[in-house]
């Protein structure tokens, strides 16, 4: 199972993004702004777990777009 994380930071807009934890995002947050999420089967999951914690989050468009609804 892969492992996501969470930026701390807000976007403008005011999400946090989820990122899948595989070094394949051309943007990824610093790693002092990343909040581990751990292993989940699917993005779905890990999104949910990031809400639980930042309830405006969302999948990176560029490394998670399955998620990325906005």
């Amino acid at each position: 199972m892969p492992s996501y994380y969470v930026n701390r930071n807000q976007q403008p807009d005011g999400f946090h993004e989820v990122h899948i934890d595989d070094h394949s995002c051309p943007f990824p947050p610093e790693y002092a702004n990343r909040a581990p999420l751990g292993q989940h089967p699917n993005c779905q999951s890990a999104v949910a777990a990031a809400k639980r914690q930042y309830p405006k989050s969302d999948g990176c468009a560029y490394c998670v777009p399955n998620c990325h609804t906005r």
